[in-house]
Parts: structure tokens; sequence; C-alpha cells
């Protein structure tokens, strides 16, 4: 009977995960369908540049859900590897790309825009850094930051249409409830990432700290 209910709970959560992660993906290639008809608009010069962009954040949405997931990373530890390389370089190809397209005028998303992608670089150098030194926890803690500030790109595009009424009332013109959507789009699921981890590591020291 134990066999079967732990059976029964492992299916529900294989399912809920599953379920999960196809949402995901389903967001992100709605939003990247949507995007890729723009591309023309950076100009001909551009282009190229744009794709590189768009093709580094693709392979990073793509590959990222499936490293979080317990059972894959645990058992599929060569994927792992090679799964990490591809969100690697795609990340590499979105930065170099963003810094290809940016404006030379000041706009109302640069600053905002131009932070996160640094950190989204420092937090995945930090996580390789992490790994190869087997500091598996610190590892996944960094590229969890990485993951979510990539994302940001994506759930931006979300808070745009749907949720700028929740800020319009803090902002006394539209540029400013523009630049509010932008940076809260990335510092908030941030702050949520550092709340979780904040739990994993005062559970992990609390275990260091028990008399053996």
């Amino acid at each position: 009977m134990a066999i079967a209910n732990s059976t029964s709970r492992l299916s529900r959560s294989a399912v809920g995960t599953a379920l999960l992660v196809a949402a995901f993906l389903t967001v992100v290639m709605v939003f990247l369908s949507r995007d890729i008809p723009n591309v023309p608009r950076h100009g001909e010069a551009k282009e190229w540049r744009y794709a590189l962009h768009i093709i580094g954040g693709s392979l990073v949405m793509l590959v990222a859900p499936f490293q979080f997931i317990a059972p894959i990373r645990n058992r599929f530890r060569r994927y792992h590897r090679w799964a990490g390389y591809a969100f690697v370089a795609g990340s590499l190809l979105t930065f170099v790309g963003y810094w290809l397209i940016l404006p030379t005028e000041r706009d109302t998303f640069l600053l905002s825009q131009t932070v996160a992608i640094c950190l989204w670089m420092v937090a995945m150098t930090a996580a390789v850094v992490a790994a190869r030194r087997k500091h598996f926890l610190t590892h996944q803690h960094n590229m969890t930051r990485a993951f979510v500030i990539a994302f940001y790109f994506i759930l931006v595009r979300v808070v745009d249409p749907w949720g700028m009424a929740l800020i319009t009332p803090f902002a006394s013109e539209p540029p400013a409830a523009n630049a509010h959507s932008d940076w809260l789009a990335w510092v908030l699921p941030l702050v949520l990432v550092e709340v979780y981890y904040s739990v994993k590591w005062d559970r992990l020291l609390r275990k260091r700290d028990r008399p053996t």
C-alpha cells in the first residue's frame, strides 16, 4: 500500500511538472512568435544582430526548465552538463546580440535592461565557477538567478498588456509606468529566488551545526 501511495504521489508530481513545463514553453513560443515579426524594424544592418539575440534567448528558454527538475538532473548527469553548456552558449549569444542592437539614444528601458542582462552574466559565471568547485547549492542558486533574469525578457511582455493596470496608479505619466513595469519584472522574481534559497541555505547550515 505504501509503495502504491508513493507511486501515485510520484505520478501526480510528474504530471504537474510536465504541465508546468508545457505551459512555460507555450508562453515562450507565443511571445517569441510575436517578437520575430519585429526583426525588420531594427533595420537591415541590425537584423542579424537581433536574430542572434533571439536565437540565444530561445536556446536558454528551451533547456532551462529541465535543468531544475531533480529526477532529470540527478539521473541524466551527462545531459544536465551538456544542457548547461547550451545555457551558457545561449546566454552569451543573447548578451552579445543585446549590445549589438542597443539604441544610440537614451531609452526608457535601457538602464533596467542593461543592469538585468549584466546581472544575468554575473550569476551565470558564478554558477559555472561553483559547479567546477563542486559547490552545488551555490551552483543551483546562481543558475536560478540567471534563469529568472533571462525569463524577465519574456515576463515583461506579459506585464505590458495585462499588468499595467496595477502599475499606472503609481506613475505620473505613461513613460514612468513603462519604466516601472520593466524593472519590476526582474526585481520581484529575483527577490522570490533569494527568499527561497535563504530557506535552503538555512536548512543546510542547521544540519552542519547539529552535534554528531
